[in-house]
């Protein structure tokens, strides 16, 4: 039976580029990806308890069960993440310090236990796992190591190891999960039987003795986890840690975050809104892959696709979004990482896939999205404008070359990109936030085309990013709703069709490719969309202070702004996930706030944001419609690199970025 794991928003996040791990509130283990931050997810559940031996034997108190509360946080905006769990009867704290080693694929769980009641008691420490190795409950093995005091468990070349060192095992058992060999319950008891071995969906439970703590005192302990290819390797990268204090450890890993967070130093006052813009950068780095420079849009947490296609892969337009805003805050090593990448992954025929596995392969996609494209070119010109890295020139010229080809040639004889999937993925049209995308994509090719002495191709693209600037002002703009167009020429469902032709629309059918099947069209989508904000950040088709763009920000703002909890929504009718407003369209809209010197408004949509981030600050995709906080996806790297943006630009340190 495989086990299904349903959506939930985590409370935290933690990793090294490599290993990558979320945890829920109450500090429980939820996901770990490994050894890419996007493949594969290894855990199936992780649980911590406490169980009293003395004075009165009780079963297992598990931390992430009633009765325990707590609270959990960032520890000085770095990924090392403290659960407080407590519980009034008898008095116990629990103290968990979750953290990745910088240099070592180990994550380590730091336990501080504090009796806080009247009399002396006597206690264990219990852990019980079962892992999905390579998200299979197929062919894998868990044993106990006994010469290292280590839980193994393995599937092919992913072996999964954890010890906990300074204190002695006194019960362990293994057996095959959701049977009655699982040792889920009678671990609950405090019940071990002693079995070492176990073939296949394995789960294991281990207990430590802790020993009598006296009322007032504190026992700690660090419990590793290690990821590698070998049993010889699980076991050195064990070793080594268990080597060291666990507190050594942690203090490392905050150094290690604080030297990386300090590139940027700290502007202004510090205080809440500095320390978010750091913790910004953080998630930025901690769903970036250390090895190929691509990020995902956020952990995956709905891998069996029930309320969405999935979130833990690379989008190129995503990917730019998190480059763009690392390279504005001077992380530049970072942002070329990503356009290397983007430079590796394109097609022989100058497009972009949908999204990637960080390791450059193909993942699920439901058709290309021609904006994508622009969006590199773009950021390839961002980047070099802002570094004049010529080496990094001379690396991205053919594929910037080779996108603006394919950008060209795929432009319709109206003046706009071709229809295809929009920025929201869910329409299929010319969209407005698409033309703005290849403009901006033709202009910054055209620029870099220029300094290679590519005089030819820099007036071609030029003069076709200007004719789609020109095509967006003369058949994008609706002054009926004194906005612009979501887009021109949407496909759509028969109903739809005959619902705009009663209406008095113009509409019309097609067939398709294979000539098999109607294909219905509508001339117009007049929907308010927040994405028309990209015709000023950042693509730059029109000035902040355009007349058009004065009023399509009070239309935005008018008809899709939420008046029960506020915040933007995407489009007109947004019914995913009920409808909600969402971070980064709201920041959006900030940003070109700032950008047109209107920093007062700038600053409440800012202040939004901070107001509906989780607990430990992390930003999520949606906000609740009704109540507020995280609605989901946690967290979303375009809205964390969004809050980057805007706070920038509320300091006026947006680079490159026309001001009123």
């Amino acid at each position: 039976m495989r086990r299904k794991l349903l959506p939930l928003l985590p409370g935290a996040v933690i990793g090294n580029g490599r290993m990558l791990a979320t945890l829920k509130s109450s500090g429980e283990l939820y996901r770990l990806f490994w050894p890419h931050i996007d493949q594969a997810q290894h855990l199936g559940q992780f649980f911590t308890g406490i169980r009293q031996v003395a004075p009165t034997p009780e079963g297992v108190w598990w931390l992430h069960d009633a009765p325990w509360y707590g609270e959990q946080r960032y520890l000085n905006e770095t990924p090392v993440v403290l659960t407080t769990r407590r519980r009034d009867h008898p008095g116990l704290l629990v103290e968990q310090a979750d953290f990745i080693l910088p240099e070592e694929d180990v994550l380590a769980r730091q336990y501080r236990v504090t009796n806080l009641s009247d009399r002396a008691r006597f206690f264990n420490l219990v852990i019980y796992c079962t892992f999905l190795i390579d998200e299979s409950a197929l062919y894998d093995t868990m044993y106990l190591e006994f010469s290292h005091r280590a839980l193994i468990q393995f599937r092919r070349n992913i072996f999964l190891a954890l010890k906990l060192p300074g204190y002695p095992l006194v019960g362990y058992h293994t057996g095959r999960r959701d049977t009655p060999g699982d040792p889920l319950a009678a671990a609950g008891r405090g019940e071990f039987y002693g079995e070492s071995y176990t073939l296949r969906a394995g789960a294991g439970a281990l207990a430590w003795e802790l020993g009598e703590i006296q009322p007032g005192e504190t026992r700690e302990a660090t419990l590793y986890l290690a990821a590698a290819s070998t049993e010889a390797a699980v076991l050195e990268q064990l070793a080594r840690a268990a080597a060291r204090p666990g507190q050594e450890w942690r203090e490392e890993t905050e150094d290690y975050w604080k030297r990386w967070l300090e590139q940027r130093p700290a502007a202004g006052n510090g205080g809440a809104e500095e320390a978010a813009f750091r913790r910004s950068l953080m998630v930025l780095k901690l769903l970036t892959s250390r090895e190929t420079g691509a990020s995902i849009a956020a952990p995956e947490f709905d891998p069996f696709y029930t309320g969405c296609g999935g979130y833990g892969y690379c989008w190129p337009r995503d990917g730019m979004y998190t480059a763009l805003a690392l390279d504005e805050a001077g992380y530049h090593r970072e942002a070329r990482d990503f356009y290397l990448f983007a430079a590796r992954v394109q097609n022989g025929d100058g497009s972009w896939q949908q999204r990637y596995f960080t390791n450059g392969f193909w993942a699920p996609t439901w058709g290309k999205q021609i904006d994508q494209a622009g969006a590199v070119l773009w950021g390839y010109h961002h980047h070099f404008q802002l570094t004049g890295d010529h080496e990094f020139l001379r690396e991205i010229w053919p594929s910037a070359s080779l996108g603006a080809g394919y950008l060209v040639e795929h432009l319709s004889p109206n003046g706009l990109p071709e229809p295809g999937l929009d920025l929201w993925e869910d329409n299929f049209l010319q969209s407005t936030y698409a033309a703005a995308a290849i403009y901006g994509g033709l202009k910054g090719a055209a620029a870099l085309a220029g300094i290679m002495g590519a005089t030819g191709k820099a007036e071609e693209w030029d003069r076709a990013a200007q004719n789609i600037r020109e095509s967006i002002l003369s058949r994008l703009w609706n002054p009926d709703r004194q906005c612009f167009l979501r887009g021109i020429n949407r496909r759509v469902g028969s109903s739809d069709y005959h619902w705009a032709l009663n209406r008095g629309e113009k509409a019309w059918r097609d067939r398709d490719p294979e000539g098999l099947y109607e294909i219905f069209w509508l001339e117009k989508d007049a929907r308010i969309d927040a994405a028309v904000l990209g015709l000023v950040f950042p693509f730059g088709v029109l000035e902040p202070g355009h007349p058009l763009m004065d009023a399509a920000i009070k239309t935005i703002s008018r008809v899709l702004g939420n008046e029960r909890v506020g915040g933007i929504h995407r489009y007109e009718m947004d019914c995913y996930q009920g409808g909600n407003p969402w971070i980064l369209t709201t920041l959006w809209l900030g940003i070109v706030h700032a950008l047109r010197g209107e920093e007062e408004a700038a600053r409440a949509l800012y202040r939004w944001a901070l107001d509906n981030a989780a607990p430990t600050g992390l930003l999520p995709e949606q906000v609740d419609r009704e109540r507020g906080g995280p609605a989901w996806v946690l967290p979303l790297g375009w809205s964390h690199a969004m809050f980057i943006l805007l706070h920038l630009a509320l300091e006026g340190k947006l680079s490159g970025q026309e001001r009123v």
